[in-house]
């Protein structure tokens, strides 16, 4: 069975080779002239690789693991601090990290017990730490991890499915080793001419006869069912030529597209701290292992998230106060080259980093997806509990799945 793909990025490409594997044919559009979407790995002027976008691969994310066990693109370790970085000159220890964690689910499960509804993230973290939780490390971490504006993001859903603390905190992200694109790369590869990249959509339509795609050029691509993986405000964006199911439309609702920038910074010289939080603003760098497990890269890398932090930052006119700020969280770095910045709020394909679960989030949107929307299964790390490179590809298994569920029902 013919099958239309759109978009690929980590969903999309999942999705299609699940589909490949069940004996379905996919054709991948994607709009941008590379595939791997928010996942983009680029080389700094000293050749030591950056990552412009996706970054962690945490221990329990198990199906991002399996995809590149699959097709056999190595895993290494960032050994970085990634929940326990430095804040006011000091770290937390795991067992402080966990102990807070337990008390922050307590008080959110006691205001969950209550009948309380609309519970942002900074009302948990006031209710358990008091008035100056902004200050804690653990507040800093994730207010930062969460590209918005913590006051508007569901806490039952930002601190109970989170992917870093999902099965577990274990202290050992990673990534891939010729960078994160590179699982997009291979899988892009593998599954060949299906690819047709400069490929942006327009509109979808379907029929009881199967689904018509419309690109922004006129011309169309006509399948038997379709999996719609783009970023949310892209989403938003196509025209529909069908009404989604009530579940999954209000499961849309309640997400906004939060921002992020990053920043990859060769060097010569720095201190010696692996994971460092500014304690002000929402942004953190960070120096990876290299892949001789003793040493550290050449490179630092930077994420700021929220649009108060890339205000702060001034990333919309260039890297210069962020590196100003930079140097004076680091007074010892010594840059060796041109840095890199990427802002992803300008990206004309994503328009923000990923999403937030709105204080209007429920429960139930997480499983809104697990059937087709008619012939058009939705994917993307919107559509469910981890806005990660993780939460990516589960929603792409899961998009394939309820396609071949479909074509064994109808007999497609």
């Amino acid at each position: 069975m013919k099958v239309i793909v759109i978009g690929a990025g980590l969903a999309g490409l999942t999705a299609a080779w699940k589909l490949r594997q069940q004996g379905h044919d996919p054709v991948v559009l994607e709009a941008r002239n590379r595939v791997g979407g928010r996942t983009w790995s680029q080389t700094l002027s000293n050749g030591q690789l950056t990552e412009r976008g996706g970054e962690y691969v945490f221990p329990t994310e198990f199906a991002i693991r399996r995809l590149a066990a699959e097709v056999e693109v190595p895993i290494l370790t960032h050994n970085v601090r990634y929940a326990r970085r430095t804040v006011d000159g000091a770290h937390l220890t795991v067992a402080e990290l966990n102990a807070v964690g337990e008390r922050l689910n307590a008080t959110l499960t006691a205001m969950l017990a209550s009948g309380m509804d609309r519970i942002s993230v900074d009302t948990v973290f006031q209710a358990t730490l008091g008035v100056d939780f902004q200050r804690h490390p653990a507040y800093r971490r994730i207010a930062t991890s969460l590209a918005g504006d913590p006051q508007c993001i569901s806490a039952e859903a930002a601190l109970m499915h989170e992917s870093s603390a999902s099965g577990g905190y274990v202290e050992d992200g990673g990534r891939f080793l010729r960078g994160n694109q590179s699982l997009a790369v291979e899988v892009a590869r593998l599954l060949g001419a299906a690819i047709r990249l400069e490929s942006p959509i327009a509109a979808i339509d379907q029929s009881a006869s199967g689904v018509q795609a419309t690109l922004r050029d006129g011309t169309t691509v006509d399948a038997r069912a379709a999996v719609l993986a783009v970023p949310l405000p892209i989403l938003r964006e196509i025209t529909l030529g069908f009404t989604l199911p009530v579940a999954q439309q209000s499961a849309l609702d309640h997400r906004s597209m939060g921002t992020a920038a990053k920043l990859g910074v060769p060097l010569s010289a720095v201190d010696g701290d692996v994971a460092l939080q500014n304690a002000d603003q929402t942004w953190w760098s960070w120096r990876s292992m290299s892949v001789d497990g003793e040493n550290r890269v050449p490179a630092l890398s930077c994420f700021a998230g929220g649009s108060a932090a890339l205000a702060a930052l001034d990333t919309a006119n260039g890297p210069e106060r962020w590196i100003t700020e930079l140097k004076r969280m680091r007074p010892e770095l010594v840059i060796d080259g041109d840095v890199m910045l990427t802002d992803w709020t300008n990206d004309e394909w994503a328009r923000g980093s990923y999403s937030a679960p709105a204080l209007d989030w429920r429960p139930e949107d997480a499983s809104a997806f697990d059937s087709a929307a008619g012939l058009v299964a939705i994917a993307g790390e919107h559509t469910g509990l981890q806005q990660s490179l993780n939460g990516a590809v589960v929603s792409g298994y899961r998009a394939a799945h309820a396609i071949v569920d479909l074509a064994r029902q109808r007999d497609l």
